[in-house]
């Protein structure tokens, strides 16, 4: 029973795994977005939720109408790149929050909200940079216009199953769970302490399995530019939208809520975006390439960390415009890099990419990441690298070459074949500054491979890089000769293969 339990979880692990290598983070926001509005058509048939089916299709469809228009002008009137699913999900999100227009008033406000949340997103902005979620901005805007507000219908008990188990798939592609799980904990605790359900545990449950709740704190608290992208502010961030969305008496709507807290991350780690010219491309190895871009004005970066880039590109394919890549090119360097690897069928995305001209331009953003160097360099590191994996690696072997900081590092880096090894000789002049690189091309790197190459690895903090299942089994086997989690960092390369 033990073992097929465990079985049953290492699937349920590779399911999760292939789903977030197939998908940018935007393209499954989408899908569960649209997932959640047909099982919510098919429970109107069953009278679960409170529309029929043609008023949520007929509500969805205006919206995704209205957004898609508004974005496309807007777009090419102040010619900016445009996401191209981020008007989809505002629609979609404003369908499961607005109430289906029931009159010609009813389609007017729902228009005003489309109008307001993808306006928002070229008007009130700073530096490139939107400050608030567009769906809570354009909900808000026609609500206070129209004093018709959001009755944030979709939290229906009918649509909680889809809701929990879209947004852990959201949530472990996002790497979000710290932050969604510090506001529900606020959010219950509130409920048991100093809201109104009174110690009544039906009510309490109720409250709790409420989806307007979950798909708050899923779908918009997370929202990618308007939401920290540091670590260290998700704990203020959650706890101070979860005290404004619980206390009543301060009655605030949802919406509120979070453009308070979208201003609390404006003031203490502002997003900002980047125009950056394409410089040259190089190949580095077979099928894996770096592209190097010019460096903004003013740009600090710590050697690990990455940026979400975004390509002007009007023929996209399900992977959509934007990718989060690491920097693979160090804050010693005068311009900013990122190495990719392109497949034989490589994704839209990927082949414009590869067909940048000098002085073409890209927008980078949301700098952010804590996969960095530790900052006692008496500390002996093991940095462990499957495929494009490397590339925070070379950010920070450059780094410690360039600033000629010695360190105890040892570096394990595994590929398919030597042929797809990259930066080897960057990695041989490491050796000045305490380098020690080996390179996996045959098997895997499992505990008999970490006892012969690292043979003092109880004394070291493992950083590990690559894609879910590459990352997943190495911490699996570590935790198996005894490292302790607090010894392991990770970063995850998700989706890179397209």
């Amino acid at each position: 029973m033990g073992n097929a339990l465990k079985l049953s979880g290492q699937k349920l692990i590779s399911l999760l795994d292939r789903i977030n290598d197939r998908f940018t983070s935007y393209r499954l926001v989408l899908y569960y977005l649209l997932a959640l509005i047909i099982w919510a058509v098919i429970g109107s048939f069953y009278k679960q939720v409170p529309f029929n089916w043609h008023q949520i299709l007929v509500s969805a469809g205006w919206l995704l109408l209205v957004c898609w228009l508004v974005n496309k002008a807007l777009s090419r009137f102040l010619d900016i790149p445009a996401n191209k699913e981020s008007d989809l999900i505002t629609a979609l999100i404003l369908a499961l929050i607005l109430s289906p227009p029931a009159d010609a008033h009813g389609f007017i406000v729902n228009a005003v909200a489309g109008v307001a949340a993808i306006a928002s997103k070229y008007i009130i902005t700073l530096r490139k940079s939107h400050i608030f979620n567009p769906a809570a901005a354009g909900a808000f805007i026609s609500g206070e216009l129209l004093q018709q507000f959001p009755s944030w219908w979709v939290g229906t008990k009918f649509l909680t199953p889809v809701v929990v188990i879209g947004g852990i798939l959201v949530l472990r592609k996002v790497k979000r769970f710290q932050m969604v799980g510090v506001f529900l904990a606020v959010f219950v605790l509130y409920l048991i302490f100093g809201g109104s359900s009174g110690g009544n545990v039906h009510f309490l449950w109720l409250e709790i399995i409420s989806t307007q709740a979950l798909f708050f704190a899923v779908i918009m608290l997370t929202e990618p530019l308007t939401s920290p992208a540091i670590a260290r502010y998700f704990l203020p961030y959650a706890v101070l939208v979860a005290l404004l969305y619980s206390i009543t008496r301060l009655r605030l709507s949802p919406e509120e809520a979070l453009l308070i807290g979208n201003l609390f991350t404006f003031i203490v780690a502002a997003n900002r975006r980047y125009q950056v010219r394409f410089i040259r491309r190089l190949k580095e190895a077979d099928g894996i390439y770096s592209y190097a871009f010019s460096m903004p004005p003013r740009f600090k970066f710590q050697p690990g960390q990455y940026l979400e880039w975004t390509l002007a590109h009007n023929r996209t394919d399900s992977r959509g415009n934007r990718r989060y890549l690491t920097i693979s090119s160090s804050p010693t360097e005068p311009g900013l890099m990122f190495t990719i690897k392109h497949p034989p069928k490589a994704s839209a995305f990927k082949q414009k990419l590869h067909k940048l001209k000098t002085g073409d331009t890209i927008l980078a953003s949301r700098l952010a990441g804590s996969f960095t160097l530790p900052k006692d360099p008496s500390k002996k590191l093991a940095l462990l690298a499957g495929g494009v994996g490397i590339t925070p690696f070379r950010s920070m072997i450059k780094y410690l070459i360039d600033t000629k900081e010695t360190r105890d590092v040892v570096l394990l880096y595994s590929a398919n074949s030597p042929q797809e090894l990259s930066f080897q000789k960057l990695f041989d002049r490491a050796a000045a500054v305490g380098l020690k690189a080996s390179y996996v091309t045959e098997g895997r790197i499992d505990e008999a491979k970490i006892r012969k190459l690292l043979p003092d690895f109880a004394e070291r903090q493992f950083y590990i890089s690559g894609p879910y299942g590459f990352v997943n089994g190495v911490e699996s086997a570590l935790l198996k000769l005894g490292v302790g989690y607090d010894h392991i960092v990770t970063d995850y390369f998700p989706g890179y293969g397209g």
